[in-house]
């Protein structure tokens, strides 16, 4: 302070004094002139008096004391947390989150540039790559844009780290804080449906080709068979298994895509709701031995993905026929000094065992061309069951020895053979063996 006069002995001709100083915010030091501030933080606006001890007077000095501002406090974040959930089909470069704005975000108490605020997204060491998924599009509001394409199917949850600082103009000066964005990523309709089971090609999100099978008898009328019994049941599902709300889930729609012989829109149809398969007439076998179709799904909001999977009819041969012995009688050997469990042989020399070929054309037909098939035939003995055994499988069965015989006591074992199919229409035939 320049006031004229002298505040110090000896010699002191004025006395200086504050006015108005509550709650001691500035020291005066009147001997040297000064004043020392007792706090920060505010404007501060004091009188000094200055009377003049030689005549008596008092003069009356005004005093500004402007307390600047020091960066001295961190930004706060308002929430400990901060969440928003967005769609997987949302668009990049798409605002996500404006949830900064306003006094929502961080804040400083600080005064000027030390108070304003600036955001950024920085590495998140417990969740690498999310700092790539989001960006800021403004520094100053902290609205966060998309920066990646989202995919539910792999990934549902970012914690996204956000860095809020002050901008103090020497940028080592700025303070810093930190919170944490959970964006959670939500189903969007962008796959097709899936037929059921799927079986995964490896390291892939694709199924598996997919074949459903069923076989009826010919000539049955459709009452006695309908709904078809499929294996495995036809089914398709969305692969979008989450969208919500479920509402807003499409319904899967089926149908017969192409197939052959065909003719086979004649004789099947398929429920659009239900995947039913009902056949619609009997059918001779005599006509058509297999149906191979293609069925579809898809879902009934037009999305463009849909699934399809193949359906193998197989008709079967009626069982009107009954099963034979490839030759009316057959003639065995065995030696007697044969030990239990010897096959019965074809002659006399013993070198080839007897078979037994039973046979039924009913099942024969099933595969034309092909090798034949085994027609579950059961044959039964009538007679010297103790002694000997047929094999239970196979297109040729084999006389077994279960019992050691003897010549001296019986030459020759003569006995019948009975056939019986396994089967939904069993047939019998005997033969004499």
């Amino acid at each position: 302070m320049q006031i004229n006069g002298r505040a110090q002995d000896p010699g002191r001709t004025i006395s200086l004094t504050l006015l108005d100083n509550y709650d001691y915010w500035v020291i005066l030091d009147p001997t040297r002139q000064r004043l020392y501030l007792n706090s920060t933080g505010r404007i501060l606006d004091r009188d000094v008096q200055c009377y003049n001890e030689l005549v008596g007077t008092v003069i009356f000095h005004e005093v500004r004391i402007v307390v600047r501002d020091k960066n001295d406090n961190n930004p706060r974040f308002q929430q400990p947390r901060y969440y928003v959930a967005i769609n997987e089909l949302t668009p990049v470069g798409t605002t996500i989150f404006t949830g900064f704005s306003g006094n929502n975000g961080a804040t400083d108490i600080d005064d000027g540039p030390n108070g304003h605020i600036e955001y950024s997204i920085l590495y998140n060491p417990n969740d690498p790559g999310s700092n790539r998924t989001v960006s800021v599009a403004n520094t100053l509001s902290g609205h966060i844009i998309l920066a990646e394409r989202l995919n539910y199917e792999e990934r549902t949850r970012y914690l996204v780290l956000v860095q809020a600082n002050d901008r103090a103009p020497y940028p080592p000066n700025r303070r810093t804080a930190t919170t944490t964005l959970t964006v959670d990523v939500l189903d969007g309709d962008d796959l097709g449906p899936m037929f059921l089971p799927c079986i995964l090609v490896n390291n892939t999100r694709d199924c598996n080709p997919l074949t459903y099978r069923v076989a009826i008898p010919e000539f049955t009328e459709p009452s006695k068979l309908n709904p078809l019994n499929v294996t495995p049941a036809i089914r398709a599902v969305d692969m979008d298994r989450n969208i919500q709300p479920p509402s807003n889930r499409p319904n899967i729609l089926y149908y017969i895509l192409v197939g052959h012989p065909a003719a086979y829109r004649e004789y099947f149809s398929l429920n659009r709701t239900t995947a039913e398969l009902r056949v619609l007439q009997p059918i001779s076998r005599d006509l058509y031995q297999r149906f191979t179709l293609i069925i579809k799904a898809e879902q009934d909001n037009g999305h463009p993905l849909p699934a399809y999977a193949d359906l193998i009819i197989e008709i079967l041969d009626e069982n009107n026929q009954a099963p034979y012995f490839q030759f009316a009688t057959y003639q065995g050997y065995v030696s007697e000094s044969s030990p239990v469990g010897t096959t019965i042989s074809a002659s006399a020399n013993l070198t080839a065992p007897l078979g037994i070929i039973a046979l039924d054309n009913d099942i024969e037909e099933l595969d034309p061309g092909d090798t034949p098939v085994d027609p579950l035939l059961k044959i039964t003995l009538d007679d010297y069951t103790t002694i000997f055994s047929l094999t239970p499988t196979g297109i040729i069965r084999y006389l077994k020895l279960i019992k050691p015989v003897d010549r001296e006591q019986q030459m020759v074992y003569t006995f019948t053979v009975g056939l019986r199919l396994s089967g939904l229409y069993p047939q019998d035939s005997t033969h004499a063996l």
